[in-house]
């Protein structure tokens, strides 16, 4: 597997030209294994045609003109800060033949625990953020993406982009619309196919590829309205116990750390916020699928059973040769 970086004495500059903010050079050999580790888990979420894609990019000359500089910063990001949240831990202390070692000197101090675990989480959102930051460039401006299986699935989906997962809830992440895609899957396949029927699931799906050339009827809009916002808080509610909560905005749940100066002095969160969190959104799903059934009901009303008019040519009263009248 290729790196985004080149081997050598340029090493140590491209590293810290994509982190930015280290201090200083880091030593290939040290950080190469979170390198390939983090290549991975990015080659997870873009696929490896868009990752070779990329490399092949990067591999080209300097002054050949088809050479996105822009894509490969965005990649280096994404792939370099990822690397460095996973390195930074383990480089806090020395490992030496006789055990670890605490590192200090006379002009550096060693930082408390509630610090480092800040750090911890402020470099994995940093990581997250740069990988968002480059399927957002690739959405626009990089054709081995959209060509991709992991692009084109993604877009199969009621839900397709952020700007329609944030007509219903506001994310403004890629990568977490990415990692959603699950449980938006589930919702269409346990909960709307049952509910409107294969016909018309296969009709939304067919007019959301051209609306254009097969409109939209009013009701079929309200309905695509009422199954997104359905997939959206279906899908939330699916990932909260699932994904990292770093993925997720400041506004749906964090980790609280107790007050006692450890990384792992954690307490419960108050009140089991993420499962409270999980419920509200499962709730409001739940109210989305119930005007689901009343729209399809409205849009395919049950027919009227025709009254049983059998006994409508039957004569009334007793006729003379009714051997049940005459004793």
């Amino acid at each position: 597997m290729d790196l985004l970086f080149t081997t050598g004495s340029g090493f140590s500059k491209e590293l810290k030209e994509a982190i930015g903010f280290v201090d200083s050079d880091i030593p290939e050999l040290k950080i190469e294994p979170d390198l390939r580790v983090a290549t991975r888990e990015l080659i997870d979420v873009i696929g490896t045609p868009t990752y070779l894609a990329i490399v092949n990019n990067y591999k080209l000359d300097a002054t050949d003109p088809s050479k996105n500089q822009t894509l490969i910063k965005f990649a280096k990001s994404a792939v370099g800060i990822p690397a460095y949240a996973l390195f930074a831990p383990v480089n806090d202390l020395g490992h030496s033949p006789n055990g670890r070692k605490m590192r200090t000197s006379d002009d550096e101090k060693t930082p408390f625990e509630w610090m480092l675990a800040r750090d911890d989480d402020n470099l994995q959102k940093r990581g997250m953020r740069a990988i968002d930051q480059l399927i957002k460039y690739m959405d626009g401006s990089f054709d081995p993406w959209k060509e991709s299986d992991a692009y084109e699935e993604s877009y199969k989906l009621f839900i397709r982009s952020t700007e329609e997962f944030n007509e219903h809830y506001q994310i403004d992440s890629r990568l977490l619309l990415l990692k959603l895609k699950p449980g938006i899957n589930n919702c269409e396949k346990r909960e709307i196919v049952p509910r409107i029927g294969n016909d018309l699931y296969k009709v939304l799906k067919e007019k959301r590829l051209d609306p254009v050339k097969s409109p939209f009827t009013d009701d079929e809009m309200l309905l695509l309205s009422y199954i997104q916002e359905a997939c959206v808080f279906y899908a939330l509610a699916w990932g909260i116990p699932r994904l990292q909560i770093n993925l997720f905005p400041e506004g749906i749940s964090q980790a609280i750390r107790s007050e006692r100066m450890t990384v792992k002095g954690r307490v419960v969160p108050a009140g089991m916020e993420v499962s409270q969190t999980q419920m509200l959104f499962e709730k409001d799903a739940a109210r989305l699928f119930i005007e689901i059934e009343a729209l399809v009901k409205k849009m395919n009303p049950p027919p009227v059973a025709e009254p049983d008019r059998f006994f409508e040519h039957l004569p009334y009263g007793n006729a003379e040769d009714d051997v049940f009248v005459n004793t």
